[in-house]
């Protein structure tokens, strides 16, 4: 028996030219700029949004176009490493690629050079390390960086006399913040608090570095936030964490990720406070990848919410978050946020299967993206299909 492949229609502009095609629900963008426009200078590597030499430009953003479905950009604006012909900082990338010998093999290059195109404009100073860090998605076997560093420096030196009479560039960002300060703690406290806010229901507004996210749990308010308030209890639902002590509001924590060929476990500190009678909370805390030298800091604002019905509630979340060294690459752009989403439901699928007097499985708090990656593809396909 053979079964019928659907396809829906797709439209979008590539290079600046409105192209449309048939695709399936799982064809990648980098199979449909490869496949279906002819467009080979996108590479293909790892096929797990890792190695960076997939990375186009879309909407202005470096993005990665295995992990990227083809449906999810209608009506998007894409950009390859072949649109870049008339563009003056993609030309003094190239030339100097070519004279600093960034490139030996040149299967990363496509990749590199938009998302080295993408540093230049983002920043207003850059330092050697500094770049080192911002090419931390993107992997070269070959050259050490050292010549691909040399030209992004030289490139960066000239960038606003290449500018100049581009008009379409939009001005460079604030520099972003490199120290990785820590976080104000504070000690456990009870009753009203003032700062907690509940994430609006529809999810607007907040940055990228500000995350919202809702999910339900079928299970009365009170055992919800009785479970919620007891961090020994909650820590294991969250994929990756191992809770490591607790010492009156003072948590140690370890959270494990695998993106592919890096693994990371970050080890830290945090602090947290309740509102019983409100059922809010707040936690905040940071911690270090001592293999990758990354850090990473965050704040959880959460809310239980019952509904009429009184068995089931919803919560909340409200998380602002922040990456630096070689893995802060993973947190720009949309890509953060739908795995946020993916690792809340599978919170809240952990939470509903305690409460319900199961456990959560070893599979199940372990943190991969490839496991996420299947998390998000089935939301995006949820959302384009309406099922």
């Amino acid at each position: 028996m053979t079964t019928k492949v659907s396809l829906s229609e797709v439209t979008m502009k590539v290079n600046g030219e409105a192209v449309s095609g048939h695709v399936e629900a799982r064809t990648s963008l980098a199979d449909f700029l490869r496949d279906d426009l002819d467009l080979t200078g996108t590479h293909l590597g790892c096929e797990h949004g890792v190695c960076g030499a997939c990375t186009v430009e879309m909407d202005g953003q470096p993005v990665r176009a295995c992990i990227t479905l083809a449906k999810a950009c209608e009506g998007r604006s894409v950009r390859t490493i072949e649109g870049g012909d008339d563009d003056p900082l993609m030309g003094a990338l190239q030339e100097a690629f070519m004279q600093f010998h960034g490139l030996q093999c040149g299967f990363c290059t496509p990749g590199m050079l938009v998302a080295c195109r993408d540093i230049i404009l983002r920043h207003r100073t850059l330092t050697d390390e500094q770049i080192r860090i911002a090419l931390g998605g993107n992997i070269c076997r070959c050259t050490g960086y050292v010549g691909i560093v040399n030209a992004v420096r030289s490139v960066f030196e000239r960038r606003d006399q290449l500018l100049a009479g581009d008009q379409a560039l939009v001005t460079p960002p604030a520099q972003p913040d490199w120290s990785g300060a820590r976080l104000v703690t504070f000690k456990r406290t009870a009753g009203h608090m003032e700062a907690v806010e509940a994430a609006p229901s529809d999810g607007a507004g907040g940055d990228d570095q500000t995350l919202r996210e809702t999910i339900t749990v079928e299970k009365p308010v009170d055992e919800v936030w009785a479970f919620l308030s007891d961090v020994e209890r909650v820590v294991p639902c969250v994929p990756g964490a191992r809770l490591l002590s607790v010492n009156g509001n003072e948590l140690e924590v370890e959270m494990e990720i695998s993106l592919g060929a890096i693994r990371a476990r970050f080890r830290g500190t945090g602090r947290y406070r309740f509102d019983d009678d409100n059922r809010k909370g707040r936690m905040e805390g940071e911690g270090r990848d001592a293999r990758s030298g990354s850090s990473a800091a965050g704040g959880l604002d959460f809310a239980v919410i019952g509904d009429e019905s009184g068995k089931r509630c919803r919560i909340e979340f409200v998380a602002s978050y922040s990456v630096t060294g070689p893995l802060s690459q993973f947190s720009r752009g949309g890509l953060v946020k739908s795995f946020v989403g993916a690792m809340a439901r599978m919170f809240a699928d952990n939470v509903q299967r305690v409460l319900s007097g199961g456990q959560v499985s070893d599979k199940g708090s372990r943190l991969s993206v490839v496991q996420l990656t299947l998390n998000v593809v089935k939301s995006w396909f949820r959302a384009l299909f309406g099922k």
